[in-house]
């Protein structure tokens, strides 16, 4: 049996899994840090020094933590902000020298990851059947991936490079969102989804999972959760009216008003909106009354992917 941690640095946060051959992987512990590197990156093209130091720092907790429960290995990916940073390599060489090696992740690569994640829970919970095809949908930080496909594979995949911090730095200058804010980022959002959509029309598309932030926030206050339970979250179906009724309640107020929602993460609160604004476009777009959330996501494909 070998014991291995999972670890995904995006843009927003930084997560980890630690499992083995005979984990129960919903029962497995994820442990997130908010970090936020990727604030500003879309503008300067460039991580903070500030950033840097606070996901280096939930690295090295997470190292630890690693160390101390006897894993045999360490795997980690870097996604979004990284990968579109100038400076990447001085908070890769940084992250090293605290015994973690990274692997920078395409868009791609980050999309196969994370429907391989989805597969292995719809495998165990038989949501479709092996054949039918469903579309993946991972909301991130700094971009979203489309990603449609069944037991056999991925038949199309495509990384957006809007994500909720992305759009937020774009686009939302004071809180409440004003209302020409919330428009211009519909707008921009509309026309990064639209040319996607009309190939992914062309699948007959049996159901839409979300995996990521974004979307398990959408479950945890649809459910008004006090402590996020996984087991709860995990095959959870959030109608689109549901989402937009959060939102529109969200984007009207400001983000200490936000802070006090169940269910929403307080550090989550200022982008959470934009991250809404993606979801709830996208599900028009494909005309589609809302979303079934998967715990299983690209912490657990990075896993399988180990082991196969």
């Amino acid at each position: 049996m070998r014991k291995i941690a999972c670890i995904d640095i995006g843009t927003n946060s930084v997560r980890m899994i630690i499992l083995n051959t005979e984990s129960s992987v919903i029962d497995a512990e994820k442990y997130m840090e908010t970090t936020r590197i990727g604030h500003g990156v879309d503008g300067s093209k460039m991580l903070s020094e500030e950033g840097m130091n606070r996901t280096t720092d939930a690295l090295k907790k997470f190292y630890d933590i690693a160390k101390a429960d006897g894993v045999d290995e360490i795997i980690a990916i870097a996604t979004s902000a990284v990968r579109d940073a100038s400076n990447r390599d001085v908070f890769l060489d940084q992250v090293k020298a605290i015994g973690i090696e990274v692997e920078m992740i395409s868009g791609a690569e980050e999309a196969r990851l994370g429907f391989l994640g989805v597969i292995k829970g719809i495998e165990v919970s038989g949501l479709v059947k092996a054949e039918e095809n469903i579309l993946v949908i991972d909301i991130g930080g700094g971009s979203t991936e489309l990603i449609v496909g069944n037991s056999s594979g991925i038949v199309y995949k495509h990384s957006l490079d809007i994500g909720a911090v992305r759009l937020h730095d774009k686009f939302v200058t004071e809180e409440p969102v004003p209302l020409l804010e919330q428009q211009a980022m519909a707008d921009y959002i509309r026309q990064i989804v639209k040319p996607e959509i009309k190939l992914i029309s062309e699948y007959d598309i049996k159901m839409i999972i979300g995996i990521g932030g974004t979307i398990t926030t959408a479950g945890s206050m649809a459910l008004e959760m006090e402590t996020y339970d996984r087991k709860r979250i995990h095959n959870y179906y959030v109608p689109l009216d549901r989402v937009y009724e959060m939102n529109r309640r969200l984007l009207s107020q400001t983000v200490e008003e936000r802070q006090l929602h169940k269910g929403l993460q307080p550090k989550r609160a200022d982008i959470i909106p934009c991250g809404f604004m993606i979801l709830q476009l996208i599900l028009l777009a494909v005309e589609k009354e809302g979303i079934t959330i998967s715990e299983y996501d690209n912490l657990e494909g990075l896993f399988f992917d180990k082991l196969d």
